[in-house]
């Protein structure tokens, strides 16, 4: 099944078709660059933009983690690269510039029945911290979007565009207003989140805990599994 590459930048969280198939196969093979889709375009910029957005990959199976899943990387030359798949579908490994362009072949271990998917998570580079300078956060979006969009190329017109920052790990956080009012963050699939537009006059955030990391999402969607 071809990677729908239009779909893939049109919600953060869609859901990338990859190696469907009716019946469990032991193995399935496909091209490295459809598994990573996009991620050559990520790897040719700037160290400084590289810093803002850091670009995950999981892999799932009926919207959760498989279970049980083997991958590795083979090179034209014969090759093999490992990568290990952490309980959260992430990938703990990913290709090289080289591999993408010379179309490494990935290949997958385990039961398929119902096919694999892949999702991309895009996480801040900044530190988090148990209080945040809400500006910068905001200023954080901003990047994201503009960086997303290059990275998309010529889909970037139907590219995703985040508009809050998730905190998994912070438990509960709180808008502090310039007057000196507060107001709770909203939960987003479980963790506290900040969107700027909806909360304009906000300078600063607190939270309950430090975030484990800060996520882009868009209004509904995050592109990563949410714990």
């Amino acid at each position: 099944m071809t990677v729908s590459r239009r779909v893939l930048l049109f919600a953060p969280l869609a859901t990338i078709p990859l190696l469907a198939g009716p019946a469990a196969a032991a193995q399935r093979e496909t091209d490295v660059s459809r598994v990573f889709v996009f991620l050559d375009n990520f790897l040719r910029m700037s160290p400084s933009e590289r810093s803002i957005v850091k670009v995950s990959f999981y892999l799932t199976q009926n919207g959760k983690p498989p279970r049980g899943v083997k991958a590795w990387i083979i090179d034209k030359d014969g090759t093999r690269t490992d990568v290990p798949i952490a309980a959260d579908g992430r990938f703990e490994r990913e290709p090289t510039l080289r591999q993408l362009v010379e179309k490494s072949k990935m290949v997958f271990e385990g039961e398929d029945k119902s096919g694999f998917s892949v999702r991309i998570g895009l996480v801040w580079g900044v530190r988090p911290a148990l209080e945040m300078d809400a500006r910068q956060v905001a200023d954080g979006i901003d990047e994201a979007n503009a960086i997303v969009k290059k990275a998309a190329g010529r889909f970037g017109l139907v590219a995703p565009k985040m508009v809050q920052m998730a905190f998994p790990g912070a438990g509960s956080g709180t808008a502090i207003m310039a007057g000196g009012a507060t107001a709770p963050l909203p939960l987003f699939k479980g963790s506290p989140a900040f969107n700027p537009d909806a909360m304009s006059g906000a300078t600063r955030l607190r939270f309950a805990r430090t975030p484990w990391r800060m996520e882009f999402a868009g209004p509904k969607h995050s592109g990563v599994v949410f714990g």
